[in-house]
């Protein structure tokens, strides 16, 4: 992106983590995270991590992702709502 000039906001790191359903422990699936030291390396911060979560494949499989009641995202929501003011 920045051979070519476009500016980047941040980084979402999806596929996050798993959180248990019974103890809400969060579950590194695929290793320890590595985003914050990715993010201060390229100068950009962290908008959100997306954990493995049922409830999101099943809200983006009926096309109402945006009814969806989570905070995953909420980083990444404030940085375009200063860029849009």
């Amino acid at each position: 992106a920045k051979k070519m000039n476009i500016p980047i906001l941040g980084l979402i790191e999806n596929y996050s983590y798993l959180e248990c359903p019974d103890c809400k422990k969060k579950i590194n699936v695929f290793g320890e995270s590595k985003i914050e030291e990715v993010a201060m390396d390229n100068q950009v911060q962290v908008l959100g991590k997306i954990p493995i979560d049922p409830q999101v494949a099943k809200a983006c499989d009926a096309g109402e992702l945006e009814d969806l009641k989570v905070d995953y995202l909420q980083g990444a929501a404030n940085v375009v709502d200063v860029i849009l003011k």
